[in-house]
């Protein structure tokens, strides 16, 4: 299959340097806007301080009630979503793009004067509280708090691992404080996709790139700490399960790396698809499982490799030992070309749709922004792709599915 390279976005600043990325969709009279705020979990002082103060933003400003946020919201048509990752807080817009200034009215609200009422901040944490205590007897949920905690050591704080402690130490104070950490110009930047014109340009530009606003506090670089990751395995009993949530993998590659894009290939091949290595053996020929896959999980620059699935709990040893089976042959056998040209059309057929659109193209790029590297890195992971050879994978395989330097987890059995 032959697939282009992607034309990448257009940038410019705002007024006060706050950099804007322009991704054109002219099919339809919508538009997309992500505002990221360098930060994230990866420099809050205390866990869940960065997950609350984002998700409070709309619980009321000093303009807007959240009732009449939800309302207006309602009443425009625009989606608000909120997330926090590793290296950013995240908020994405979808609007009509003839009610787009109301709409960044709410938003610049939202972000400069947020007020976390105590008592909406109550009922948010008490809820979220309840899903953490239904999610912690959810065998994959539990095996991901550990693995992470065992990519990275305890002592990192990446690796805590959330309690429900945790959700009772949050308050208000709490969250003011990281707001006027992060939340300010010097620490933002814009992604805006969809049709636009110069109009929608100005209307940014008037609330967010107007002059200094927000904290300028030096934040910690929590993901340039080392990790001291924990190799073995450790099992997580739960009781009264059927099933165990199983996870294996190591702190992978950086995302500047050489072998990256490479390594992301053969990551695919193993357990990227459905007719994966390990799906073919684990779930079409053995049946120890519906579904198990192998992914690349970014945190930041940072990578981790993870070989991910839930099986009934009498199978757990018989699929970890078919999981050690097939890393090894990848590391002592070429891949045989039909195998490498139908792997190498997969992945060339799945950019090729999850670029079909300039939203889902906006989110390729954002994934790029987060790793630390320039837009041009899409592409060359489409080099990769293309000119990748049996060697080179058997190469990555033997340099880096080092099995003695993995960390399992068996959560549930």
């Amino acid at each position: 299959m032959i697939m282009p390279d992607q034309p990448l976005p257009r940038t410019m600043q705002l007024g006060n340097g706050v950099l804007l990325h322009f991704i054109e969709g002219r099919a339809q009279e919508a538009l997309r806007i992500d505002f990221l705020f360098s930060g994230g979990y990866g420099v809050q002082r205390l866990p869940l301080q960065a997950l609350f103060t984002n998700r409070m933003l709309r619980e009321g400003t000093a303009d807007y009630t959240a009732s009449e946020i939800s309302r207006r919201l309602d009443y425009y048509g625009a989606w608000l979503e909120a997330y926090v990752m590793q290296g950013c807080n995240r908020l994405t817009m979808y609007s009509l793009s003839k009610h787009v200034e109301p709409v960044l009215d709410l938003l610049e609200s939202m972000v400069k004067r947020p007020l976390f009422p105590q008592k909406n901040l109550s009922v948010v944490r008490n809820s979220n509280k309840s899903f953490y205590k239904i999610n912690s007897r959810k065998v994959e949920t539990v095996a991901q708090r550990h693995f992470e905690n065992m990519l990275w050591g305890e002592s990192h704080p990446l690796g805590h691992i959330v309690c429900a402690g945790d959700y009772d130490a949050i308050t208000r104070d709490l969250l003011v404080e990281y707001h006027n950490s992060v939340y300010s110009n010097s620490r933002l930047e814009i992604f805006l996709t969809g049709k636009f014109d110069d109009r929608i340009v100005e209307a940014l530009n008037e609330r967010f790139g107007s002059g200094e606003w927000g904290g300028s506090f030096v934040l910690p670089e929590v993901d340039a700490m080392p990790a001291t990751p924990i190799f073995g395995r450790r099992n997580v009993a739960l009781g009264g399960t059927l099933q165990s949530g199983v996870k294996v993998g190591f702190m992978a590659l950086d995302s500047d790396d050489k072998d990256y894009n490479k390594f992301r290939f053969l990551t695919v091949l193993l357990g990227g698809y459905f007719g994966s290595r390990l799906m073919s053996n684990i779930r079409e020929d053995k049946g120890y499982t519906y579904h198990i896959e192998a992914e690349i999980d970014a945190y930041g620059k940072k990578n981790a490799f993870m070989i991910t699935t839930e099986t009934a709990n009498e199978y757990v040893e018989r699929l970890l030992e078919e999981v050690s089976s097939e890393i090894e042959m990848l590391r002592d056998e070429l891949v045989g070309e039909s195998e490498l040209e139908l792997v190498r059309n997969y992945t060339l057929g799945e950019l090729c749709r999850e670029y079909e659109g300039a939203f889902q193209k906006t989110e390729a790029f954002i994934s790029v922004w987060q790793s630390g590297l320039p837009f041009s890195a899409l592409n060359d992971y489409l080099e990769a792709v293309r000119t990748v050879t049996a060697e080179e994978l058997r190469e990555l395989a033997r340099k880096y599915l080092v099995q003695e330097k993995m960390s399992t987890v068996v959560a549930g059995m």
